[in-house]
């Protein structure tokens, strides 16, 4: 065992992934009555006035929006722990993760609905509207990628195949303070924001999305270009290399809907997955009939 795999096994370990995913659910719980809390204070009895986070105040359902946070940073972690046994099944937990943050934007959007109107689709419902079609359409396309992933042929294990694995277990190395970083910088601004709403008296808190995970997946993308790149010394299969490819563009179309709000935002996630599932769907039809120097071409017929 190299010291990159020693140092992996230090901060991606199964002990370690169970001890995080207890404490996620004892925080997310916490944090969840804490907002509950919150509303009933300023909503129901009106003891504590709150300006600037009516977002986040109006329902009780907005309450669930702050566990959904903690299990989001819980999966960043996940992702980068699977990345060295599989490029796929980490692209698959992005997938997961912008689901998730569409599911936990609808808990943010029921606060604005109006239900008081006759009329269903006006402005101020149809991004409550958006965001539930769209979890549908990800969480089906998940499922077909999922299924992918199952199916796909499994290669065995070789020198280069564990070469490129220490590679990718390198970059998850260099990943951890990068993220650890992120993170702290983010609850740093969104704390001063809220400092701000009580002491300046500034109208809106800001969206965490646009704290955090902007700068996460720019980085993501910088990491899929790199793994790409090393998929060419590592592997010469031409499915494999496209496939790489569809990932990475995948991943820019997924930090490029961070930039759009409504249809336009949920547009560009499902069109990303569809991009992702598609990519992988045809690896899988690719590689049935790739045999390698075995393999048939059409010309040899002619």
């Amino acid at each position: 065992m190299t010291k990159v795999d020693s140092l992996f096994d230090l901060f991606f370990n199964d002990r370690l992934k169970q001890h995080l995913e207890s404490w996620v659910i004892i925080i997310a719980s916490a944090g969840f009555v804490v907002h509950l809390s919150l509303i009933l204070l300023v909503n129901t009895l009106g003891i504590v006035e709150l300006v600037g986070f009516e977002d986040y105040l109006a329902n009780p359902i907005s309450a669930v929006y702050t566990p959904f946070s903690f299990i989001l940073i819980y999966e960043v972690y996940l992702l980068i722990y699977y990345l060295p046994r599989s490029f796929a099944i980490s692209i698959g937990k992005q997938f997961e993760i912008i689901s998730l943050i569409l599911i936990r934007r609808v808990f943010k959007d029921i606060s604005k609905i109006n239900v008081q109107s006759e009329v269903l689709f006006q402005a101020a419902n149809l991004p409550l509207l958006y965001d539930i079609l769209g979890i549908l359409v990800l969480f089906t396309l998940i499922f077909f990628y999922r299924y992918f992933l199952i199916k796909r042929k499994v290669h065995q294990a070789s020198e280069s195949l564990s070469q490129f694995k220490s590679y990718k277990k390198l970059l998850c190395l260099l990943l951890v303070p990068v993220f650890i970083g992120l993170a702290s910088v983010s609850f740093f601004k969104w704390s001063l924001d809220i400092y701000h709403i009580l002491i300046d008296g500034q109208q809106k808190l800001m969206d965490f999305n646009t704290v955090f995970y902007h700068d996460f997946f720019d980085i993501l993308i910088i990491v899929d270009v790199l793994i790409l790149v090393a998929s060419l010394k590592f592997t010469d299969r031409y499915s494999l290399i496209i496939r790489n490819t569809g990932f990475v563009i995948t991943t820019v179309l997924l930090r490029v809907s961070f930039n759009y709000v409504g249809l336009e935002n949920v547009v560009l996630m499902v069109g990303a997955v569809l991009f992702g599932v598609a990519i992988l769907g045809v690896q899988l039809l690719y590689d049935k009939i790739d045999l390698g120097d075995s393999t048939k071409e059409s010309y040899g017929y002619m």
